[in-house]
């Protein structure tokens, strides 16, 4: 014989085993020895959770015979009948949510003065069950209640972060009404923070919602004028609506107001770079550059990416090469930037032993890339290193057959063979 019940918090639970399980209810334990169980009782366990729905469970298991059956039918009766295992609400069908929303109101007893947090741990868990087994609705529902009776539970951990998580999946299941709703959300809990504009920026310009973008950005810039993520965000949005002397404008404030972080300097260098001013563009990236910390790998990076592709805008391939290679030195497996570097090296500087160089490193990495094989096939012609050449141009075949360009080097391979001609030092790119 056993009782499985639930319980909203510790304290209740804990009470529960004190005045009906205990011999002498409230006596306290002395140098850890346990207080007595009733007679009857075989087993006291405590579970967080009972066929996965969270609680403060309490199982009791009963002694057989007459002194177990008679606890037994008197612990049956004092659990209200929604506490038992079998009776405790959860949702596992879809319902209306007015139904849904005055269970979980009676569940939690939503209404009451009760400031244990321990209830809005287990509501919180439940709604996280829900979302993590695909019943979006009632996950999305639920925690849309703790919003509206303690919505702090939800700013600590950032626990509102599961609105951001809702909105993506009704995104990519192409409910952008539904999606928008759950980023905005989190806005509503007044957070210190510019996280949730600069995530409801972000999803309105992916979806082609600029104007949207601008009026919550230039919101959040007035709430947070010295935030540099804000303030760069505001000038991408603007850029994005061709607005580029108005997002100069913006960053160039913010660092007269001493904003000199590198981000704020890697924004405007690429406003500037697209605007095909890359000679300003440089002098940013450069003193973006001199801003890094050691720890910001990924930032320098990209600001090293930048600065390469400006001197690329303007002809200087010397430089471009030196940039990137010191991306390589930095990350040596950056397959995109060891793409650059190839094609540079090759395309541009005709210097075919330093492109087979990184085109060796990059193939090794990634051997099943088409374009790989094929750049490497291009680079052994040019060394008349032929039989090569074919392996690598024939590799590339191989796992793309329709591509023209390299049925097109593949001729002039077999031309080259049959006429030993000197190499002609112009070929295709499979990248453009």
């Amino acid at each position: 014989m056993k009782i499985q019940g639930f319980f909203l918090n510790k304290k209740r639970r804990a009470d529960f085993i004190d005045k009906y399980l205990h011999e002498t209810p409230g006596q306290k334990e002395i140098e850890g020895t346990k207080p007595r169980q009733r007679e009857g009782v075989f087993l006291i366990k405590l579970q967080h959770s009972h066929k996965g729905v969270p609680g403060y469970w309490l199982q009791i298991r009963f002694e057989e015979g007459e002194k177990g059956e008679t606890l037994y039918r008197e612990i049956k009766e004092i659990f209200t009948k929604e506490k038992v295992a079998e009776e405790v609400f959860y949702p596992q069908k879809p319902m209306e949510i007015r139904k849904l929303i005055i269970k979980w109101h009676q569940k939690y007893e939503l209404d009451s003065a009760e400031t244990s947090v321990d209830k809005w741990k287990v509501f919180y868990r439940e709604i996280r069950n829900h979302f993590d087994r695909n019943r979006v609705m009632e996950a999305y529902v639920g925690l849309n209640l703790i919003l509206k009776h303690h919505p702090e539970f939800l700013k600590k951990y950032r626990r509102y972060g599961l609105y951001e998580e809702i909105a993506l999946y009704y995104e990519e299941q192409g409910e952008v009404k539904k999606a928008e709703k759950a980023i905005k959300k989190p806005l509503y809990l007044n957070i210190k923070s510019e996280e949730p504009y600069l995530n409801l920026c972000a999803f309105y310009m992916i979806h082609g919602m600029e104007e949207k973008a601008y009026k919550i950005g230039k919101f959040a810039l007035k709430k947070y004028p010295k935030n540099v993520f804000v303030v760069c965000n505001q000038a991408v949005i603007l850029a994005t609506l061709d607005d580029y002397d108005r997002a100069l404008e913006i960053l160039g404030d913010a660092e007269r107001e001493g904003i000199t972080d590198p981000l704020l300097y890697k924004t405007k260098g690429e406003l500037l770079s697209d605007l095909e001013r890359d000679l300003e563009a440089i002098r940013f990236f450069k003193r973006g550059l001199k801003k890094t910390n050691k720890g910001d790998k990924t930032l320098r990076i990209e600001l090293l990416s930048d600065l390469g592709e400006s001197y690329v805008h303007l002809k200087e391939f010397e430089k471009a090469v030196k940039t990137y290679e010191k991306i390589i030195r930095e990350d040596p497996k950056d397959l995109y930037h060891l793409l650059r570097l190839v094609g540079t090296y090759f395309y541009e500087l005709k210097d075919y032993d330093q492109a087979l160089k990184y085109g060796e490193i990059m193939i090794k990495e990634e051997p099943g890339m088409s374009s790989y094989h094929y750049l490497l096939g291009l680079i052994r012609m040019e060394k008349s290193d032929l039989e090569l050449a074919q392996w690598h141009l024939y590799k590339a075949k191989q796992l793309m057959p329709s591509h023209p360009l390299i049925e097109e080097e593949l001729r002039e391979l077999r031309s080259r063979r049959k006429s030993q001609r000197k190499p002609k030092g112009k070929h295709s790119n499979i990248e453009k």
